[in-house]
């Protein structure tokens, strides 16, 4: 299982840290924009819940109560610091089910893209703690099992924070397993830009390999949402030859520099 599993957990997982590391930072700047020095004083009840502190007991004592305590911290380093200790799962609490955080002027920084209801959010919450304590814990049979939701909801998350993949809303999902070439159709038609070279950047040649990286990347991640295993994808060369097969195929219009065998051999 792990030898199935390794590179696709590897991509997901970070994925959930950046997810989380985003939502910290937003959490944080969004909170001490509107409640200022007042914020640690406004969260404190939600700090001090009794199972919620049990969960940051150390050997050398309590986590939070360490940092609430600790009179050279100024109230806003307080918050940061425990804002930057909770567990993805406080975060979600925090976030959508604390009064004190739905104000409208916190949710509209804290979100890239608001929710029409913040229903689908609270009803998924659960399911996005699971697939990070399975990715965390190598749980592969329940990762294999609720493969679907995870990353469906996954990107739903991501989506809102402004973190979705090559700033796709959803990944395409094919009723059978996919070819490179569909799979390619599919990112012309959400991603164009990736296919094209933007002759107006001073650093074109540097700008256009960084988007082929992208682009092989994202070719991954929609390959193993849609029944590929890692060991199952195409190398890198074989993407970037049907790419320009596609290219030239869609009759796109470009500059390229050098013919293609020399553009790989660039890239790698």
């Amino acid at each position: 299982m792990i030898e199935k599993y390794y590179f696709e957990f590897s991509k997901i997982y970070c994925r959930l840290m950046r997810l989380e590391m985003v939502m910290k930072q937003k959490l944080i700047s969004s909170v001490l924009s509107y409640y200022k020095d007042d914020a640690i004083n406004t969260f404190r009840r939600f700090f001090c819940n009794k199972d919620r502190l049990e969960r940051y007991n150390r050997k050398s004592g309590n986590a939070i109560l360490a940092i609430l305590n600790n009179p050279q911290l100024k109230n806003d380093k307080k918050f940061i610091n425990i804002i930057n200790l909770f567990y993805l799962s406080d975060i979600l609490v925090l976030i959508l089910n604390c009064k004190e955080f739905q104000q409208s002027e916190i949710t509209e920084n804290f979100y890239s893209n608001i929710p029409e209801k913040f229903g689908i959010l609270i009803d998924s919450k659960k399911i996005l703690c699971e697939l990070r304590n399975d990715i965390a814990h190598y749980n592969f049979k329940d990762y294999e099992k609720n493969k679907n939701d995870y990353l469906n909801v996954l990107q739903k998350y991501e989506y809102y924070m402004g973190r979705n993949i090559a700033g796709i809303k959803e990944l395409p999902q094919y009723g059978l397993k996919p070819s490179i070439k569909t799979i390619l159709q599919s990112i012309s038609e959400l991603r164009p830009d990736l296919l094209e070279i933007d002759v107006k950047r001073d650093d074109e040649m540097e700008y256009y390999y960084n988007k082929h990286r992208v682009l092989m990347d994202l070719c991954d991640e929609i390959a193993l949402y849609n029944g590929y295993e890692p060991k199952d994808l195409p190398s890198p060369w074989t993407i970037l030859r049907q790419m320009y097969a596609l290219k030239q195929e869609l009759g796109y219009r470009h500059t390229d520099k050098y013919d293609l065998d020399t553009q790989l051999r660039l890239n790698f």
